[in-house]
């Protein structure tokens, strides 16, 4: 997969918070009603990339002992007391990497990218609905998927053209 394709696939799936913050913007009165909603569709929307992870990827040792961390740390993450301006700015550090190994096979990559776009849209609305929150920052602090998965291509790359 060339990097362009690659690039702009990963902006399109972290717009999914971009559309969170809109939606709340457009209708902030249904946010207090749907925020037990948000929550579930946030958990669901993780096991089930989770789950397409693992029935999908390649069976390497590297990859499955990396799937298998990375999703004990993301439920950690999920089901721990933190802030979740600080749950997103890790879950989405995390989503990187996953992006990188879903990257191997196609027709996962397009499923896990909808699948995080999807993931973007209650976690926004969840950040930007508890605290009226600075739309940068909240773009600003989850760019580490982005920068995470683009270092990840690059270093692949460069290791590929060495060998």
């Amino acid at each position: 997969m060339q990097f362009l394709n690659y690039f702009f696939a990963s902006i399109l799936s972290f717009s999914g918070l971009l559309i969170g913050i809109m939606l709340v913007k457009i209708a902030p009165e249904e946010q207090k009603s749907l925020e037990k909603y948000f929550y579930l569709a946030r958990r669901g929307l993780l096991f089930i990339m989770i789950a397409f992870l693992f029935f999908y990827s390649p069976k390497d040792n590297f990859s499955v002992l990396t799937l298998i961390a990375s999703s004990l740390i993301l439920f950690f993450i999920e089901f721990s007391n933190y802030e979740i301006q600080k749950k997103s700015m890790l879950t989405y550090s995390i989503f990187g990497v996953l992006f990188f190994l879903s990257s191997r096979n196609i027709n996962l990559f397009a499923v896990e990218s909808s699948l995080i776009l999807l993931y973007g849209l209650p976690t926004a609305s969840l950040i930007y609905g508890t605290k009226k929150r600075n739309n940068y920052k909240l773009i600003f602090y989850n760019l580490g998927f982005v920068v995470i998965l683009s270092i990840l291509f690059m270093l692949t790359t460069i290791f590929h053209s060495l060998s």
